[in-house]
């Protein structure tokens, strides 16, 4: 997936689930603090949580960026909500 298709889902509400490395991650889409928020975590693992779909990019999780994930990853291994 593309990061300007990443930045398109995430934008307008949809979710994403992803298979990276034999680990499973999520993108969800939340109100934490009266604040509308991105988290993302590897399943069942403690959240990262960001306010813009541009700052979920960044987020890194073993030495990876999110966006490193997602480009590097077959569209098979993506489920979009």
């Amino acid at each position: 997936m593309t990061k300007e298709k990443l930045l398109e889902y995430l934008s307008c509400g949809r979710e994403i689930e992803f298979k990276y490395n034999e680990k499973m991650y999520s993108i969800t889409q939340g109100v934490l603090d009266g604040k509308h928020v991105l988290s993302f975590c590897e399943f069942n693992l403690e959240t990262t949580e960001v306010e813009k779909p541009e700052e979920v990019l960044d987020i890194e999780r073993d030495g990876k960026t999110v966006l490193t994930m997602i480009e590097s990853i077959s569209d098979d291994d993506i489920w979009i909500y």
